[in-house]
């Protein structure tokens, strides 16, 4: 499998603010320090109840107390079409360090040109080209 481009955000964190649970506010980002590994590709394998998935797989640096998911956005109308993927930062019980992360969609299309990964309006991640295994 061919590892994708990887932009990274320079180190800036952006935060909002969350009230904790006794009261007291607390800093959350809004995005990652950082973000390395990303990788995206289609599982089209032949089997029973097969359904061509696109799996997106990356690592976010994260502060304690703070937990990142990936979501799917919508895919553009180019030939091959790209696929946009959402990650956000919310309050948790984690632990600061990098978090593997994981996003699957199902049914993927039979070919994508790229996955871009956005968080806090701005793209951090662009992962080209997408390889489709058959």
């Amino acid at each position: 499998m061919r590892k994708g481009l990887i932009a990274l955000m320079g180190g800036m964190m952006m935060t909002g603010c969350v009230t904790a649970e006794d009261g007291e506010p607390m800093a959350v980002p809004v995005c990652p320090t950082e973000t390395r590994g990303w990788e995206a590709w289609v599982n089209a394998m032949p089997g029973p109840d097969a359904t061509p998935t696109l799996i997106v797989v990356g690592e976010a640096l994260l502060p304690e107390k703070a937990t990142a998911t990936l979501a799917a956005g919508p895919t553009d109308r180019m030939m091959p079409p790209g696929q946009r993927v959402s990650l956000s930062v919310e309050p948790s019980d984690q632990a600061a360090g990098w978090q593997p992360l994981r996003l699957e969609i199902k049914p993927a299309l039979p070919e994508y040109s790229s996955v871009i990964v956005g968080c806090g309006g701005n793209a951090i991640a662009t992962i080209s080209p997408v390889v489709t295994a058959q």
